[in-house]
C-alpha cells in the first residue's frame, strides 16, 4: 500500500512538473519569436493550472468520490480550452491543443468508468478496467504533455482522421450519385 501511494505521488508531481516545462518552453518559443500559436500557449496554461490545482487539493485518504473529483477537473479544463476551438485563425489547429482535447476526453472516459465501477456497482474486485485505466491515465498524461512540447503529430492521429474524413467524403458523394442521379 504505502508504494502504491508514493508511486501515485510521484507520478501526480512528474506530470504537474511535465505540464509546467511545456508551459515554460512554449512561452519561451513565444519570446524568443520561434513560435506564434497562442492557441498551445493558452492550452499549456490551463493545463499547467488545472494539473496544478488537481494535484495540490488531492488526498490519497479520500475515498473513492476522486474518480469523480477528477472527472470534474478534467470537465473543467476541457469547458477552459474549448473557447479558443472558435477562435477564427489562418491555421488550423494544432496537432499539441488536439491531442490535449483528445486525451482530457480519454482521461474523463476512464474517470467515469472507474466511478461506475467503484461508487456505482460497488464492485472492489481488481479486474482488466482497472489495469487499463492505470495505464490509460498516465499514458494519456505522457502524451499529453510530449504533444504540447513537440506539437507535432506524432501518433498520427491527425493524419488518419484526416485520410478517413477524405475516404467518407468520396464514399458518400459515390452514394449520392449513385443513388440520385437522373440517368
Amino acid at each position: 500500500m504505502y508504494l502504491e501511494k508514493s508511486l501515485g505521488i510521484f507520478m501526480g508531481a512528474f506530470v504537474v512538473w511535465g505540464f509546467l516545462m511545456a508551459l515554460f518552453f512554449n512561452l519561451m518559443l513565444r519570446l524568443y519569436r520561434a513560435k506564434n500559436d497562442t492557441k498551445l500557449i493558452w492550452c499549456s496554461f490551463v493545463m499547467a493550472l488545472s494539473y496544478g490545482v488537481s494535484d495540490h487539493f488531492f488526498d490519497f485518504f479520500s475515498g473513492v468520490e476522486v474518480y469523480l473529483t477528477w472527472f470534474y477537473y478534467d470537465l473543467v479544463t476541457l469547458l477552459l480550452i474549448s473557447p479558443i476551438l472558435f477562435v477564427p485563425s489562418r491555421r488550423s489547429l494544432s496537432p499539441g491543443v488536439t491531442y490535449v482535447l483528445i486525451g482530457l476526453s480519454f482521461n474523463s472516459l476512464l474517470m467515469l468508468s472507474m466511478h461506475y465501477d467503484i461508487v456505482i456497482r460497488e464492485n472492489y474486485t481488481s479486474w482488466w478496467l482497472w489495469s487499463v485505466y492505470s495505464i490509460g491515465i498516465n499514458l494519456a498524461d505522457l502524451i499529453m504533455i510530449v504533444a504540447l512540447i513537440v506539437d507535432r503529430d506524432f501518433l498520427c492521429i491527425i493524419r488518419i482522421k484526416n485520410i478517413c474524413k477524405e475516404q467518407l467524403t468520396k464514399k458518400s458523394d459515390w452514394f449520392f450519385f449513385k443513388c440520385f442521379s437522373l440517368q
